[in-house]
């Protein structure tokens, strides 16, 4: 069992329609893990935000023995009751730092997405995409880490999501699906969302000022961590 990702990525925001997500066997909605870390949400920063000792890095391995990550040090994971569906079960966790939820891990999400069209199309972007060829998903699928935009946002003015996703880019009707596969049944969700509630950004100057910070924050000691740690991801057994 998989899911087709059919969205084209773009250096440039582009108009989107959204007509052409096929929708997903066997799983729950995807909003139910979208909004399930909206508190994921670093500040926008100006500059780096990390620990000097960025050097300094631990590898944490889930409860379950099934996945590892490494993560500085100075950040702290907090293991949480497991939100699976998966009867198989899985783990949920936060990476937190100094208090604010920088990223979640569930697993054994069993997921569904069937969205209908938008009263508009959405503006998407990739600001970056990198391979993952070390988590391997019993599913056949190609693991990648993303950090992409989408404007508007179901509800939200605008979103930008850092996420471990499988195959190749998707059509966004449904809003931004940060969800990779992983058992023959089942997956998860490694993500974050960059800035404050990104629901709070009304009319289109804030939108735009909220893309802005979205594309600087590329250039943060706090997002290159955030980076190397989620494409750390890999299968422990």
């Amino acid at each position: 069992m998989g899911y087709r990702n059919t969205a084209r990525s773009s250096t440039a925001r582009k108009a989107i329609t959204r007509n052409s997500f096929a929708p997903q066997s066997a799983l729950i909605a995807a909003a139910l893990l979208l909004t399930s870390i909206s508190s994921c949400a670093p500040p926008p920063q100006s500059g780096p935000t990390s620990s000097d000792s960025a050097d300094a890095w631990s590898s944490y391995t889930t409860v379950d023995g099934s996945l590892r990550f490494d993560h500085p040090s100075d950040w702290e994971v907090v293991e949480l009751p497991s939100r699976a569906n998966d009867p198989l079960g899985g783990v949920s966790l936060q990476v937190v730092d100094g208090g604010r939820v920088l990223a979640q891990l569930d697993t054994g999400i069993i997921t569904d997405l069937s969205c209908t069209a938008p009263a508009e199309p959405a503006s998407y972007e990739e600001y970056e995409s990198v391979p993952m060829p070390g988590l391997e998903s019993k599913q056949g699928t190609d693991q990648r880490f993303v950090y992409r935009s989408l404007a508007p946002a179901g509800p939200w003015g605008a979103q930008a999501t850092y996420a471990v996703v499988s195959g190749e880019p998707q059509a966004v009707q449904c809003g931004l699906f940060d969800f990779f596969t992983l058992t023959e049944s089942s997956g998860g969700r490694f993500a974050g969302e960059y800035g404050n509630a990104a629901g709070t950004a009304d009319g289109p100057e804030a939108v735009e000022d909220y893309l802005d910070g979205a594309e600087q924050y590329r250039e943060t000691q706090e997002y290159q961590d955030l980076k190397e740690m989620l494409t750390s991801l890999r299968n422990a057994r």
